[in-house]
């Protein structure tokens, strides 16, 4: 039987809704100096800028997931994106540090309802078949947002300063989401009672909170390390108690049932921790080191997913037609080769050398995204898309908090609160240390990419007996915890 078409604007209103997000996301980055010398912010802060999104957005993915699929996900998304403008337009407005970090927490927050719904909507609606050419077009369109970013960006700065970034975002997913709003239509519904379990998600907000608090803090001693253990343990503490509610966030018995599924998360978690912290550490390194202009900048680090814009919807394609893991494992190999090329960066390295570096990256996440979606989104029922698409997110996005959590604290040990530029050769040997370490985490995602199974059939998210298994739950044992109670 052929399978139905979905509605003809909806892949391309989700990535058009998608486009503005990642541009300001990527402008940031270009931003983060213009920002310091603004607002008086040492390497620690800037660093804190980002990590703090990312943090709050990975916290709050799991939760908006289960809330999506309880609730409705087209209306979770266009609030999503709502809140995400307005925390931009507000931090181009204010005049302090703690308020741009606790904007940008918020916004963090907004980006989790955004991530975690937007592939759901279009795994509702798109047959099994045809989701690598949709989540090609899509994450095609996010490529788009990165690359004109940072160029963007770079022109903004250099005209009106950073503030002009997150104003001109902020102004360009409002713009965006007027076309969305009329091509989806809403239909919220109130969310069953303990439909989303609050002490669980309380619980994963503090390992986030004490994670980022503890890595930005090492250099003062004994409590930075405190705060990275605290967090380390509320995270175990989270996976166990998982085990013991009856609705739990993160659902470890289809995790441990479901190879397919938990292979595809595993290995995103650890390639996507190269992701951001690569791109930070080189935008500080050109205009800090090289002494380049935020717009130059901009326009190196939009050479990367300049790429991976031109070759997602053709990996997506490819991946409809072939087996999606082998074509993701090709992708983690030559994200890998970036990361070992920047370790040859130096003090008198050149533009071009710092381009092949986001080029070669940039072509590795291009074949890498596309197709782990799909064969993430095909491993699981359609009544499971929601919570499925917020494991997706939460895996990129942990992965990236992962890969900026070891940039931040490399970079509260060795620089501190000094500027950037106050001693390049510090900064240089920095650098290199956390790229010797994202290569080795590159390297290990690698081994697993090429040993984890992902032979499954096209149809199995919609086969009623692959979703009565994947409902099905073993018998759980009576527990003593009060967590069950909610």
């Amino acid at each position: 039987m052929k399978a139905p078409r979905p509605p003809r604007f909806l892949v391309p209103a989700i990535a058009a809704s998608q486009f503005a997000p990642p541009f300001m996301v990527s402008g940031v980055a270009v931003a983060l100096p213009s920002l310091g010398a603004d607002l008086g912010a040492g390497a620690t802060a800037l660093s804190l800028v980002e990590t703090l999104f990312l943090a709050a957005s990975v916290a709050l993915l799991l939760p908006a997931g289960r809330l999506g699929d309880a609730s409705d996900k087209v209306a979770l998304y266009k609030v999503g994106l709502v809140a995400f403008a307005l925390c931009s337009l507000a931090v181009g407005l204010v005049s302090s540090v703690p308020a741009v970090l606790a904007l940008r927490v918020v916004q963090g927050i907004a980006s989790a309802a955004v991530q975690s719904a937007g592939p759901a909507i279009i795994a509702d609606a798109v047959p099994p078949e045809r989701r690598g050419r949709a989540y090609g077009i899509t994450i095609g369109a996010v490529y788009v947002g990165l690359t004109l970013g940072p160029i963007v960006a770079g022109v903004l700065v250099d005209l009106w300063g950073w503030r002009a970034v997150f104003l001109a975002g902020g102004a360009m997913v409002f713009a965006l989401i007027m076309p969305m709003h009329f091509m989806l239509r809403a239909k919220w519904r109130r969310p069953p009672a303990r439909a989303v379990h609050l002490p669980s998600t309380a619980l994963i907000i503090a390992a986030m909170l004490a994670l980022v608090s503890g890595a930005a803090t090492l250099r003062e001693g004994a409590s930075g390390y405190a705060g990275v253990a605290l967090g380390l343990v509320l995270l175990v503490v989270f996976v166990f108690t998982q085990r013991h509610v009856a609705r739990p966030l993160l659902d470890v018995a289809l995790l441990a049932r479901n190879r397919v599924l938990s292979g595809a998360l595993f290995v995103q978690w650890l390639l996507y921790s190269n992701a951001f912290g690569q791109v930070f550490l080189l935008s500080l390194y050109m205009q800090s080191v090289l002494g380049q202009a935020a717009n130059t900048a901009g326009e190196v680090l939009a050479v990367g997913t300049l790429l991976m814009a031109a070759i997602a919807p053709a990996a997506g394609a490819l991946a409809d037609r072939l087996r999606p893991t082998l074509i993701a494992s090709g992708g983690v190999a030559v994200v890998l080769v970036s990361s070992l090329m920047g370790t040859f960066l130096h003090a008198g390295s050149s533009l071009v050398q710092v381009a092949l570096v986001l080029a070669v990256q940039g072509v590795g996440f291009a074949f890498f995204s596309s197709p782990n979606m799909a064969t993430v989104m095909n491993a699981v029922p359609r009544e499971l898309s929601g919570i499925a698409s917020a494991l997706s997110a939460s895996a990129r996005s942990l992965g990236m908090v992962s890969g900026m959590l070891v940039v931040a604290a490399l970079v509260s040990l060795n620089l501190g609160h000094e500027p950037v530029g106050a001693d390049p050769a510090r900064y240089i040997a920095t650098m290199h240390t956390a790229f010797w370490i994202l290569a080795a985490v590159t390297a290990a995602a690698l081994t697993v990419s090429l040993l984890r199974p992902g032979r499954q059939t096209p149809n199995q998210g919609s086969d009623p007996e692959f979703a009565a298994s994947a409902r099905a739950t073993p018998p759980r044992r009576r527990s003593r915890w009060r967590w069950r109670r909610w």
